[in-house]
């Protein structure tokens, strides 16, 4: 079906398919800040998914970031689709109605590029189903030229094995300006009027960060892509405004990409390292640009770790004279405790910030000496203790369990410092405070310090939440914590430590159904049991430590650091 013809239907079916399915908004494109280019007066169509529903998509800062910079190309028109939820994908199928793009209604298999952000494990299968739903074939090897090229990029080209049969090329690291070389590259292949998707790929190979899984794997080495310069990535001109209210529903500014610290556990270091580090005058800039075009009432400045931003204090302030008078609020992410945290508590408190949030990740201090985690508790307390006096009555707090060389000390002095650190309000006002406690499952992810460790057990993570639940269920009007599901953490660790063995466990999971992993009303882990014993996959050895000498399904991954 040619794509004039859908976009003609489907402002015909428009009516009865958006009737029948909740959230209509997110299917119907047309938001303020949104690109309509005509498809004919382009070269080269993109269009972008992040695989999940619109309200998790349209908070990924990633995805502005490039469906900006793509549509100031006048050669290219760059689009958005995101996973339908369970009602709109019934229609679809029943319908016999091909997915489609939201600013033209489009459908995507008639794009030249369909590129996937995929930033979490528990989406693949929303990628088979994404594609199946748009009437691509699923592995790569049963797509020519006739079907779009199938990038994918984010967190989990780290270790891209997994999703290996599926992909034709994945962007490892940032993908500000080797998208734009991808499309130079598939713009002349198209020119020369070649239909030669072998040959093309074997050109595409040659972009530095560009991994082409089909290619011949003796002696392959893939160098992480990076940006040298944060100012121009984070320079958007125009900022889409959804209709409908999405989970990170602000203006987001990256202020520092890349982190100081080497905490062990962590992925993201190695994934946007070096760290670069935008200037309190383009952040100001950025913001009072967005402001204006969008009316936003809360700026976020993002980061991996916002405090150690040379310039925080003086852009907190700035950004508080800036927009006083016009009910500003200003987020930010998890931080690390310093004294000037705690004096820029009131700007934060009087610009209605009602929650500071920190990430001690390890109860005791021998824990967190292990796992390299940069944090004085003192220091924390007494920021803790300015916040309180500035207003604030809740604290969020992130940890994690199954850490390695962890005890029931540790797990006892996650107990101690929440009720401590809820307790300190007591000195303020007399009450304690409200304090949001997220337990997180630790998972030996590649690229780590900790990449060679093993994971805990199902057994072992569930009787230290048990222990937790239970320890702090006598403060249960002032301590609340939250624990991911042990099993999506023990799938997630198969799948970021997996190799190219897993693709049809993977295929297997989503024909049975398993889509929306993350979510979880809609995780079935009996599918991806059911899967791994069909096809003889071991779990235990992707989940296991690995020996000094084991070859990593990563290791050809050079990631600079």
């Amino acid at each position: 079906m040619k794509a004039k013809e859908w976009s003609w239907m489907g402002i015909e079916l428009s009516k009865e398919l958006l009737l029948s399915v909740m959230k209509p908004a997110r299917y119907i494109g047309g938001e303020l800040g949104s690109v309509v280019k005509d498809h004919s007066s382009v070269d080269v169509s993109v269009c972008l998914c992040f695989p999940d529903t619109y309200e998790i998509g349209m908070s990924h800062l990633g995805l502005r970031i490039l469906y900006d910079l793509l549509n100031r190309r006048p050669d290219c028109a760059a689009e958005r689709v995101f996973s339908p939820w369970v009602d709109m994908e019934d229609r679809l199928r029943s319908g016999g109605i091909p997915l489609f793009s939201l600013e033209t209604k489009t459908p995507v298999k008639d794009f030249d590029i369909f590129g996937f952000s995929i930033q979490y494990e528990l989406s693949f299968t929303n990628v088979l189903n994404i594609l199946s739903l748009s009437g691509i074939p699923l592995k790569s090897s049963e797509r020519d030229a006739t079907f779009p090229l199938v990038i994918a990029g984010g967190a989990c080209s780290l270790n891209p094995e997994p999703m290996a049969d599926f992909i034709d090329l994945f962007v490892v690291g940032e993908a500000e300006e080797s998208i734009l070389e991808i499309i130079d590259k598939l713009k002349a292949h198209k020119n020369s009027g070649k239909a030669d998707k072998a040959a093309l790929l074997v050109d595409m190979s040659r972009i530095e960060g560009v991994y082409v899984p089909s290619l011949p794997e003796e002696g392959r080495k893939v160098r992480k892509r990076f940006v040298r310069d944060l100012a121009k990535s984070m320079d958007i001109q125009n900022w889409i405004v959804p209709y409908i209210e999405i989970v990170h529903d602000r203006l987001s500014i990256e202020i520092m990409r890349g982190c100081p610290n080497t905490c062990r556990f962590c992925q993201a270091r190695s994934a946007f390292y070096p760290l670069r580090i935008l200037k309190a005058d383009k952040v100001v800039e950025i913001a009072r640009r967005l402001y204006q075009k969008t009316g936003y009432d809360e700026v976020s400045l993002l980061s991996l770790s916002s405090s150690d931003h040379p310039e925080l204090e003086d852009i907190v302030r700035r950004l508080a004279e800036e927009f006083k008078d016009k009910g500003i609020s200003i987020a930010l992410p998890s931080l690390r405790a310093k004294a000037y945290v705690g004096e820029l508590s009131g700007i934060f408190a009087s610009t209605r910030k009602t929650s500071l949030t920190f990430a001690p990740e390890a109860g005791t201090q021998r824990l967190r000496d292990v796992i390299q985690k940069n944090i004085d508790i003192e220091e924390l307390f007494s920021v803790a203790r300015q916040a309180y006096r500035s207003g604030y009555r809740l604290l969020k707090l992130y940890f994690m369990i199954g850490l390695p060389s962890e005890t029931r000390e540790d797990l006892d002095g996650i107990i101690d410092l929440a009720v401590r650190l809820s307790r300190l309000k007591k000195e303020v006002d007399g009450h304690p405070a409200q304090l949001n406690l997220s337990v997180s499952n630790f998972i030996p992810k590649p690229h780590t310090l900790f990449q060679r460790h093993g994971m805990d057990t199902m057994e072992g993570l569930l009787e230290k939440q048990e222990y937790l639940r239970s320890s702090l269920k006598k403060f249960k009007g002032s301590i609340r914590p939250t624990f991911h599901d042990a099993r999506a953490s023990i799938l997630e660790c198969i799948l970021a430590r997996g190799d190219r063995r897993l693709g049809r466990v993977i295929l297997d999971a989503a024909r049975s159904g398993a889509r929306f992993d993350a979510w979880s009303n809609f995780f079935n882990f009996s599918l991806w049991q059911d899967a791994f014993k069909k096809h003889g996959v071991c779990q235990t050895e992707y989940l296991g430590p690995k020996q000094d000498s084991d070859p990593l399904p990563w290791g050809f991954i050079d990631i600079g650091c």
